[in-house]
């Protein structure tokens, strides 16, 4: 009826050998953070259930029947990803108290709606948006998530290349290749002059096609043992691989928008991409940076990992629309060293929003783009 990870109790995990005791703390902490993490979600995806609020926490009902209840203690984020659900004012209004968004999805998974606690963009903000397409900090911005997602796009084949470096196939032999034309790219994307804002726009899309290319091909190499893909596809996707990182994507993107508005940004006023009446474009720019760490790893890893995943009819199964909506969110908040600290990425997400608003209102001198180990 509904999906939230419960708390369990740690077991303690018997290996061969025993550990150094630092290595042990720094085991034991991963798996407490894990825990942390699993009460943070709660996923809707039975349709015609009723999302109501006790003393206890939200209970998920269905015809009347208690099915679940979920306890407060850790929630941070209700997503509603089938349709028919209803939803009480007291749960709306428990959330918008704590700032808890509750996000709504369909079954490509575009978020078509979101409920959060009234908070309008800076006007200090805004005016400093748009004097950066003056003094430059826009193109800077720009070159900065064209740069980035390559980046990541390079760190996440160097992540799978690591495990498969002693096996002769596809993958491993050209592997070196594109990834030094990505890495050239990439200082590409970084160096690139043009005063022009559209120019420069053009090309870095340029850039970003060629690495693209590139990476998709490794990709497809990588997953041809284990499922047909012949290609990234954006719009109207009806194979497995697209329809998976389509919905993914779908799901990180509610969270960049979130944590714009947060950061008190106006999500129409972007960079590398143009503004387009109605769509929050700075979402399209600050998401470049996350995917391939935030939904391409998790999506590759359920296909690598032999799990039941599958499209029926051109659209993912509920299950699958399930299993990878789960992947990508514990993915989302999971802990790594960011700027020397330890960071959930969904923790990451926000500080890289609030960094572009630092660096548009000169309270920084530069916008480093978020780059995911390998």
């Amino acid at each position: 009826i509904a999906y939230c990870k419960r708390k369990r109790k740690v077991r303690a995990v018997e290996t061969t050998k025993k550990l150094p005791k630092g290595d042990l703390i720094k085991k034991k902490k991963r798996e407490y953070q894990k825990l942390e993490a699993e009460g943070f979600e709660l996923l809707v995806t039975t349709p015609g259930v009723f999302i109501g609020k006790t003393r206890r926490g939200i209970s998920i009902k269905e015809r009347g029947i208690k099915k679940l209840e979920v306890p407060l203690l850790n929630l941070k984020n209700i997503s509603i990803l089938s349709r028919g659900v209803t939803i009480s004012s007291n749960v709306i209004e428990y959330c918008a108290e704590r700032g808890i968004p509750v996000d709504f999805v369909d079954f490509n998974g575009k978020p078509y709606a979101k409920l959060y606690r009234f908070q309008s963009a800076s006007a200090l903000i805004g005016i400093a948006q748009l004097k950066a397409f003056e003094n430059g900090k826009a193109h800077t911005l720009a070159k900065c998530f064209a740069s980035g997602k390559v980046r990541n796009q390079i760190n996440l084949l160097r992540y799978y290349h690591k495990y498969r470096k002693k096996q002769e196939d596809d993958f491993n032999t050209v592997f070196d290749e594109k990834v030094a034309l990505m890495q050239a790219l990439a200082k590409e994307a970084r160096d690139v002059r043009e005063k022009d804002i559209e120019v420069l726009r053009g090309k870095l899309f340029s850039i970003e096609g060629r690495a693209a290319s590139c990476y998709w091909e490794l990709v497809e190499k990588m997953l041809n043992d284990y499922v047909e893909f012949e290609g990234r596809i954006r719009e109207g996707a009806t194979d497995l691989v697209n329809s998976l990182l389509n919905y993914g994507y779908g799901i990180l993107y509610s969270r960049i928008w979130e944590a714009i508005i947060r950061a008190g940004l106006n999500p129409h006023i972007s960079y590398l991409h143009k503004a387009h009446e109605g769509k929050p474009t700075l979402v399209f720019d600050l998401i470049e940076e996350f995917r391939p760490q935030a939904v391409d790893r998790p999506v590759f890893s359920l296909i690598t990992k032999g799990e039941e995943i599958k499209v029926e009819k051109g659209r993912l199964t509920n299950e699958t629309r399930k299993r990878v909506a789960e992947k990508v969110l514990e993915r989302i908040n999971t802990v790594e060293i960011f700027r020397g600290k330890e960071m959930r990425l969904s923790g990451i997400i926000k500080e890289q929003a609030r960094a572009v608003a630092q660096f548009l209102k000169g309270e920084i001198n530069r916008y480093r783009p978020y780059i995911g180990k390998w």
